[in-house]
């Protein structure tokens, strides 16, 4: 008899300990809601932190070609002033984003080393074909090159 009712006092605890309590369903739940809300602006600023990134490289592409086609400007140039003109066109910057590979992109200021011609010869006259800072937007967001430093406006 002694045995029967242990036996049946473990059949008592097997029924009890199936599945959990309302309370621990509740504590566990809100301690996913802390660490999801702990987590999650930690995430959203990472992930905006490599779209910044993403648009910097896009930007220095934009910024190569832009070099690389005033490049070409530089060596065609005959050195008259005359001849001499370092702004981009339309086409130009049309070119410049193909080149690129930059779709969705929009140049809006291009700034050279120099603005003026200086003494004659090529060599003296390099800057005015040196870029040395640009703006490009994108939908959501502006990079600009200022004194070597990429900034991210977004």
């Amino acid at each position: 008899m002694g045995n029967q009712l242990i036996h049946k006092s473990d059949n008592l605890s097997e029924k009890h300990n199936k599945g959990f309590t309302l309370v621990e369903m509740i504590v566990v739940m809100v301690i996913l809601t802390v660490l999801a809300a702990i987590l999650i602006p930690g995430l959203l600023g990472w992930i905006d932190e490599a779209k910044g990134k993403q648009y910097v490289l896009s930007a220095r592409s934009i910024y190569m070609s832009a070099q690389a086609l005033e490049s070409e400007k530089y060596a065609a140039w005959d050195g008259t002033a005359a001849n001499a003109n370092h702004n981009l066109t339309d086409a130009d910057k049309e070119r410049i984003l193909r080149m690129a590979d930059a779709e969705g992109a929009v140049i809006e200021e291009v700034v050279f080393e120099s603005d003026s011609l200086g003494g004659s010869g090529a060599s003296s006259n390099h800057g005015y074909f040196t870029i040395v800072g640009i703006t490009v937007r994108y939908e959501g967001a502006t990079v600009i090159l200022t004194d070597g430093i990429w900034t991210v406006i977004q």
